[in-house]
């Protein structure tokens, strides 16, 4: 089955490139939060676990 003439992949390709392109910033934002939040609580419980 050759679906070359129903997809134009070309088109496909350009359209994800741009949506990566205007994505990635929003994207990158996000994960850099969650590692914030993960390694201040990865700091909060090393404190708390020596004082006890």
């Amino acid at each position: 089955m050759d679906i070359s003439d129903i997809w134009d992949w070309a088109f496909f390709w350009s359209m994800w490139k741009n949506f990566m392109k205007v994505g990635s910033n929003f994207v990158m934002v996000v994960v850099a939060v969650v590692v914030a939040g993960m390694l201040m609580t990865a700091i909060v419980l090393a404190v708390k676990g020596r004082k006890t």
